[in-house]
């Protein structure tokens, strides 16, 4: 019975002992690289909303002459930046902040609204019919008033017949509790005033002419006016009078 030498071969595993060098010289190398990674597990097809990458596994197996490089695979953990949703995003924050300007000013416009509906629009009726009316004339509203009008129609005059070259006159309309002053042969620049013990007092000045009055200054039934010329200051005037004065009374010789 032969005798055969034993093939290391045929060991199971057809493998070499780790410690026992080829004999068959240099490992053959393959010309065609190392053999790529078997592909993982197929990924199921997209869902509705849902991309397949997102999948374990999803990154796909390599293709023909990539070696096994995972290079140009999708991002872990999602697709690849997509600039058109960047784009949308920037747009829908932008929004956001807009509708978030809107709501602040509707806010302050319903609160200032808020804030005048509680005022009762009666109440400044109310309160304008307590407070007291503006004087009118005839009354103390004359005060300062011209009078020409209502208040010259029944006016009575009183002027001093004596020491009178200006002829100034005291006005007095009873209706509307005032008096004023006129001078009537003056000439421009020449004034007359007058003053009502406790009260006001108005004075006017000739601008052309011959006369003028002064404005209204009220009285009450009883009271004491002291009327006066005063000539201008001019070099050119006529007249040689200077400053006279009277007192009128509701007393007075009124015509």
């Amino acid at each position: 019975m032969s005798t055969r030498a034993h093939d290391p071969a045929e060991r199971p595993g057809g493998g070499e002992p780790d410690d026992v060098p080829s004999a068959a010289g240099p490992p053959v190398v393959d010309p065609l690289g190392p053999v790529a990674d078997p592909p993982g597990p197929v990924a199921d097809p997209p869902g509705p909303g849902g991309d397949g990458g997102d999948r374990a596994g999803g990154g796909g197996a390599a293709g023909p002459g990539d070696g096994g490089s995972r290079t140009g695979a999708a991002p872990s953990g999602g697709s690849r930046p997509d600039p058109v949703g960047r784009f949308a995003a920037w747009i829908g924050a932008g929004g956001r902040r807009l509708r978030a300007h809107a709501r602040h000013t509707l806010v302050v416009a319903v609160a200032a609204a808020v804030a005048g509906a509680l005022v009762p629009p009666g109440v400044e009726a109310i309160q304008k019919a307590f407070e007291d009316p503006p004087p009118g004339c005839p009354g103390a509203g004359c005060d300062g008033k011209s009078p020409a009008g209502e208040c010259s129609a029944d006016a009575v005059t009183w002027e001093p017949q004596a020491g009178n070259p200006a002829r100034i006159h005291l006005r007095y309309s009873a209706s509307c509790g005032a008096v004023w002053g006129r001078i009537v042969n003056g000439e421009p620049g020449d004034m007359v005033t007058i003053r009502v013990r406790g009260g006001s007092s108005r004075s006017a000045v000739i601008n052309y002419n011959h006369d003028k009055y002064t404005a209204m200054a009220t009285v009450g039934r009883t009271f004491r006016v002291r009327l006066c010329a005063v000539p201008s200051t001019s070099t050119h005037r006529a007249g040689k009078w200077v400053t006279y004065c009277f007192e009128g009374t509701e007393r007075s010789d009124w015509q």
